[in-house]
């Protein structure tokens, strides 16, 4: 209901029947032309008056062009208080004329508020509504607002005090949890508008992180899996295969000489409201390590002599590639026992990068490789002798080209340990090296003028 009120009245004097107003005005009448939505009604506050020893009583208050809405304002005296009188509801649209007269006091005829209107406007027929899947969701969710409203032309959604749009429908998504309050607020264009509210609940949802896929080789070593996470912590973990060696409770993977194989592992992490929870597969797979063990150590041979390169092979599958570096700017990619010679005196390495072809690479070294240089002793070239067969696993023969006095052999192991000793006469001379260790071994020409030495491999 609207409600109006007049401070003061617009009296006019006349004589009954002049149909002017002749006389003296007194105050004025405040609510000027009113404009109201059918169905609405008016409620008007008197205040007495005495105008030159007379009181107004009763007042009849008519809205012209609609006679059932008449309304008696009734003015007691001066000394009584202020009193009210509301009008029935405008139900028909249209203008109205309003018209006061004075029944009490012929005399006096008081043309109270003539020619102000009331303007009755027709009921709204805009209507706001509209639908959404439902009243709970989750942090990251897209949810939908579908209008369904009728009679409008024009739309502004709120998002609890503010603005977020302006089209029929509209989409929102939240990254935090919280209840918001949604409006819709429907404009017919015609100065009618209706609006309507609903309250929607977002939850936090969960965040196990993103799958993920994993090589490890089966070396002597764990996994903490939670640090192969990018989510929420707090969660689950379980196993979907076999290991063995998975501990649900730490997330802890021992793949000490696991089994070549995929594992797949599963992290939960707890929905919360109407979020579901989250799950995140981390997968392993478990593949063979390249194992490579050199059969010398603690070398040292002339320059003018080739290092036997032997080595054992553990693990290495048959895809396996290879790249040899000796630390004297040479590279090689030999996959079996080879020769390699250096050129200048010095201490080398001989290290191999095994690639086992299922993302297993390792890396092996022995960096006590000494050369020293025998280009200044005095070697003979009398005694200057071949060994055959080279590598060997039984009878080894030395050949010398000439010799002239007797010569002193010596066999040693990697460590300069003397493994066999002889003095020889002739330009051939033969050993057994059956019982013996495999591996490599040093052969010695030793006589008065100096020293001859060559490798041996021992098979």
């Amino acid at each position: 209901m609207i409600t109006y009120s007049q401070t003061t009245w617009q009296v006019c004097v006349a004589e009954p029947d002049a149909g002017v107003c002749g006389g003296g005005q007194v105050g004025v009448f405040t609510p000027g032309n009113l404009v109201i939505q059918q169905g609405d009604m008016i409620e008007f506050t008197s205040h007495n008056i005495f105008l030159g020893g007379y009181s107004l009583s009763w007042h009849d208050i008519q809205f012209a062009g609609s006679p059932a809405n008449n309304v008696m304002l009734q003015v007691p005296n001066v000394f009584e208080p202020p009193n009210s009188v509301t009008t029935p509801p405008f139900n028909t649209p249209g203008i109205y004329q309003m018209e006061c007269h004075d029944f009490t006091h012929c005399l006096l005829s008081a043309y109270l508020c003539d020619g102000y209107t009331v303007e009755v406007q027709g009921s709204c027929a805009v209507t706001a509504d509209f639908t959404t899947t439902a009243l709970d969701f989750c942090t990251g969710d897209i949810i939908d607002f579908t209008n369904t409203s009728n009679g409008a032309s024009s739309y502004i959604w709120h998002l609890d005090e503010f603005t977020f749009a302006t089209t029929t429908d509209a989409v929102l998504s939240f990254g935090s949890a919280a209840t918001h309050d949604i409006e819709l607020i429907a404009d017919d264009g015609a100065g009618c508008l209706d609006s309507t509210t609903i309250t929607i609940n977002i939850d936090q949802a969960s965040d196990a992180g993103s799958d993920n896929s994993n090589i490890f080789c089966n070396i002597n070593d764990s996994i903490d899996l939670n640090t192969l996470l990018d989510g929420d912590l707090g969660g689950n973990w379980n196993e979907t295969t076999s290991s063995g060696q998975f501990n649900a409770t730490s997330g802890f993977l021992d793949y000490t000489d696991l089994t070549e194989d995929d594992y797949s592992f599963e992290y939960v992490v707890p929905g919360v409201g109407v979020c579901p929870n989250d799950t995140a597969i981390i997968d392993i797979e478990i593949n063979q390590e390249p194992h490579l063990a050199f059969n010398f150590s603690n070398v040292n041979i002339a320059s003018s002599d080739s290092l036997y390169i032997d080595f054992t092979l553990t693990g290495v599958n048959g895809s396996a590639t290879y790249v040899w570096n000796y630390c004297d700017g040479n590279f090689s990619t030999d996959n079996s026992p080879f020769w390699h010679k250096f050129d200048t005196a010095g201490t080398y390495c001989v290290c191999v990068q095994v690639n086992n072809g299922n993302g297993c690479v390792e890396t092996f070294c022995d960096s006590n490789i000494v050369v020293f240089d025998d280009a200044g002793l005095d070697l003979l070239n009398e005694i200057d002798f071949s060994i055959y067969p080279n590598p060997a696993n039984e009878k080894v023969n030395l050949k010398f080209g000439s010799i002239n006095e007797s010569v002193i052999f010596e066999l040693r192991d990697v460590n300069s340990r003397l493994i066999s000793t002889e003095e020889i006469y002739s330009t051939i001379y033969s050993f057994d090296v059956s019982s013996i260790e495999p591996g490599i071994y040093f052969i010695s020409i030793l006589s008065e003028k100096g020293r001859t030495t060559k490798s041996l491999v021992v098979r």
